[in-house]
């Protein structure tokens, strides 16, 4: 599994479905559910603890290290979590209309994908993952 994990793989769903997207909300003027002040403040936040994450998550991946701290310290993939429960749905809030259903094929996408992902992490750290995987749920933080 190279360092971009399954993103490649979601994008194929996800990059189609914001231009139709787009495509309708251009032709159809729908621009319903618009709430451009809390999108930007979901997209905001999220881009901030994005590259907190990112950061954190290739210095290691170069190391050849499993991350376990940090971003990484309470759930098993933070990236897609906040792609998925920030930046896209601020993004989504931010354009409105048919645009809203982003971060559900988003999410559809990578609950697809991800087993693909953990097993190549499983072959490569072994009992590590296994152990962390363990503790650390995959996307919500326990509470």
């Amino acid at each position: 599994m190279r360092f971009w994990g399954i993103e490649p793989r979601v994008s194929l769903f996800v990059i189609p479905y914001a231009l139709l997207a787009f495509y309708l909300n251009s032709k159809l003027s729908r621009h319903f559910l618009q709430l451009p002040g809390v999108g930007a403040v979901l997209l905001g936040v999220g881009v901030i603890l994005w590259l907190l994450c990112y950061l954190q998550v290739s210095r290691s991946y170069s190391e050849g290290k499993l991350l376990t701290v940090g971003c990484y310290s309470k759930v098993r993939h933070p990236i897609y979590s906040i792609w998925g429960f920030l930046i896209l749905p601020g993004f989504s809030l931010v354009v409105g209309g048919f645009m809203l259903g982003l971060p559900f094929v988003y999410w559809l996408a990578v609950v697809r994908f991800i087993d693909e992902e953990e097993k190549a992490l499983e072959e490569r750290f072994g009992d590590e993952w296994k152990i962390y995987a363990r503790k650390r749920p995959r996307f919500l933080p326990r509470i």
